[in-house]
């Protein structure tokens, strides 16, 4: 039982994973046998777990609390909602609810209460449900907002009705299904001459630039939108030795090439406005970047974060950043005219400035003050996701 709860809970192995690692040592136990075997090992340790809430509480407070990150993940119904200590990486808590309401969650929420009393700081997503719920069992305390989730949800803001048009254009077209075939095709002849060889590197070279991305997801990349500009990068160049004066060669691989990306990039009835649709999001990126940097937001390979904890100093840096794009935003709140996108752009930034006004206080807000000295807080809840 107790090897069966360790590998299910500690090393997060499926139920075959552990059939199969027990069959391997010579224990041949029924897979519907291992599901009531973890859950013989889990329910004691809950029940101690819950027994020593003095000595966690004593261990918590003694440098000075704890800095609760609250997340739920998954879909209403049973959502595992993961309640962890920022400072220390502690899983504090595990329980499902059946939804992010301040009712659910607040009875989840008295438990760690009782036990370890309030923390000196909690870290949340967007969800009102969570922040009731917060708010409710610990009157008065300190809440920030994640910066991740906040990131996220001004992504989806900006991009979600354009990205998707675009990205289902691209599918349909099937731009990238012609280079393949056709970078497969030239790998399998296994040409040498200078327009085989330069046609399938560039083929590749369009197809590898979603992978750029270093598996950050949408709307932290936009890879459609990637995909495209590396398409009009790449066509200029056959395009340019097909058609340059006093060429005799047929350039078949070219035209290939160039065949295919036109699908894409010449405008037709199949698809029209589909460069404007690629000019408006890169417009709409741009101030997705600016919050991005105020923020202080690493972006690079997955796991997105805030690079560690920020000072001070990095704070007055982030509100400085804040303040200068929220006068950027008031600028361009202000124009006049303009087509319907821009027009309607300008509706969405408007409310990303209204919406940075509210929880300005929830951001970059100072870290606090324990013992006597200040201690950094964590801005997201990545830790939580990572527990999930």
């Amino acid at each position: 039982m107790v090897e069966v709860g360790r590998l299910h809970f500690l090393e997060h192995r499926q139920f075959g994973e552990i059939e199969a690692l027990l069959v391997a040592r010579g224990v041949r136990v029924p897979r519907r046998t291992l599901q009531p075997l973890a859950d013989g090992f889990a329910l004691p340790m809950v029940a101690v777990y819950l027994e020593s809430g003095p000595l966690l509480a004593q261990r918590l407070h003694e440098p000075g609390g704890y800095v609760l990150l609250l997340d739920t993940t998954g879909v209403p119904g049973r959502l595992p909602l993961q309640l962890i200590d920022g400072w220390r990486g502690l899983a504090l808590l595990s329980a499902s609810v059946a939804q992010e309401s301040r009712e659910d969650v607040s009875c989840i929420l008295r438990i760690p209460d009782g036990a370890l009393g309030p923390p000196v700081v909690s870290v949340r997503d967007m969800s009102d449900g969570l922040d009731q719920a917060l708010r409710a069992v610990w009157p008065g305390l300190y809440i920030l907002t994640c910066h991740f989730h906040y990131l996220k949800a001004v992504g989806l803001r900006l991009f979600e009705v354009s990205y998707a048009r675009l990205r289902s254009a691209i599918d349909h077209i099937g731009v990238k299904r012609h280079l393949r075939a056709l970078a497969k095709r030239l790998r399998r002849e296994g040409g040498k001459s200078q327009e085989a060889t330069q046609t399938r590197a560039w083929a590749e070279a369009v197809l590898a630039s979603g992978k750029e991305a270093k598996g950050r997801p949408y709307p932290f990349s936009l890879s459609a939108v990637a995909f495209w500009c590396r398409c009009e990068e790449v066509l200029m160049e056959p395009r340019a030795r097909l058609h340059r004066a006093g060429r005799w060669a047929k350039g078949a691989p070219y035209r290939k090439l160039e065949e295919g990306l036109d699908r894409l990039l010449v405008p037709s009835p199949r698809q029209p406005g589909l460069a404007r649709e690629v000019r408006r999001l890169e417009a709409r990126w741009t101030w997705f970047e600016r919050l991005r940097k105020a923020l202080k937001f690493r972006h690079g390979p997955v796991p997105l974060a805030t690079t560690g904890h920020l000072s001070e100093r990095s704070l007055e840096h982030g509100r400085r950043r804040l303040d200068w794009l929220v006068g950027k935003l008031q600028a361009e709140e202000g124009q006049k005219g303009g087509d319907h996108d821009e027009r309607k752009l300008r509706g969405v930034l408007g409310r990303l400035r209204e919406d940075l006004d509210r929880r300005r206080g929830e951001l970059l807000a100072p870290n606090v003050k324990v013992r006597g000295r200040v201690r950094p807080v964590p801005r997201t809840t990545a830790l939580a996701e990572r527990e999930s």
